[in-house]
């Protein structure tokens, strides 16, 4: 069983603002996704989610504890990245299997994109 510990978070605002420079994103429906890739042996989660998703406090913590539970689920496969999720749009438990498919299908996408910019540039050097 994988936990998520303190280790996995991103918290101070240079560990933030380091994903956002680089730029790397990948949009759904709810989410958005800004990556990159760090030097750690685990992945690390930054979670953004707005009153203007839902002014109820607790609808918004439900948001978060969905996709911190995807991600300590999905986490093991990736490499180590950092990855900050935005959430667009307010969803409820009916469409948590349509977030949890974008979930997937998102991370997939930039695990695989990254990987081929990998091979690139050590085809360069």
């Amino acid at each position: 069983m994988y936990a998520y510990t303190k280790e996995l978070r991103l918290n101070k605002a240079d560990d933030f603002s380091s994903v956002f420079i680089l730029r790397k994103t990948r949009n759904g429906q709810w989410l958005k996704i800004h990556y990159k890739a760090n030097d750690l042996d685990h992945s690390r989660l930054g979670l953004i989610v707005s009153k203007k998703n839902h002014k109820r406090a607790n609808k918004r913590n439900y948001m978060k504890r969905v996709i911190r539970e995807l991600f300590r689920q999905e986490q093991p496969k990736w490499n180590g990245f950092d990855v900050i999720f935005r959430i667009n749009k307010f969803f409820t438990q009916d469409d948590f299997l349509n977030v949890q498919g974008e979930f997937i299908k998102l991370t997939e996408k930039f695990i695989k994109s990254d990987s081929k910019e990998d091979t690139i540039i050590s085809k360069i050097k």
